[in-house]
């Protein structure tokens, strides 16, 4: 298996989705500061899905164990972040949209929390890609469930990945 590298994602891309799906994530800017929309890629069925990386909030704690996302941490077992499953989106190399984030040109506090990040992911990569292609499936092969309700519709997202123009 791979190393799972850090991606940004271009925001157009993300913009032209979310007028088809409203599953799809924006990225928080704060004023005078814009955080790179961080993830990972992951080959799934016949694409390349970008699944986005959330800054760990407190509630988050309360989120019962299914396949929509994954819990990141730090070496002293303390919570980091999740990868979102349900909020994945397609891309193909043509619509080339992503890009390797450079670590150099991060802060040093910034450059620790994403070293750490990478170290978890990078070290529980089959349990990333199993809770990702459960989603997947979930969303994709059945009729009714609750993970339905919470994620992109892949498949919708799929045909529209397949006709962007950058």
């Amino acid at each position: 298996m791979e190393e799972l590298l850090f991606y940004t994602i271009d925001k157009n891309y993300i913009k032209y989705l979310s007028e088809f799906e409203s599953h799809v994530s924006y990225n928080k800017d704060e004023i005078g500061h814009s955080r790179p929309y961080l993830g990972i890629v992951l080959k799934i069925d016949n694409y390349k899905y970008f699944a986005p990386l959330y800054s760990y909030k407190e509630h988050y704690r309360k989120y019962k164990n299914n396949p929509s996302f994954f819990f990141v941490y730090d070496r002293k077992d303390r919570p980091l972040a999740i990868i979102k499953f349900s909020a994945m989106i397609p891309i193909t190399d043509e619509t080339n949209v992503i890009s390797v984030l450079e670590y150099d040109n991060q802060d040093k506090k910034y450059k620790d929390l994403i070293s750490a990040e990478y170290r978890y992911i990078n070290s529980n990569k089959a349990e990333v890609y199993k809770r990702a292609n459960k989603m997947y499936i979930a969303v994709t092969k059945h009729k009714k469930n609750f993970l339905k309700t919470i994620a992109c519709n892949f498949k919708l997202l799929e045909e529209k990945c397949i006709k962007y123009k950058k």
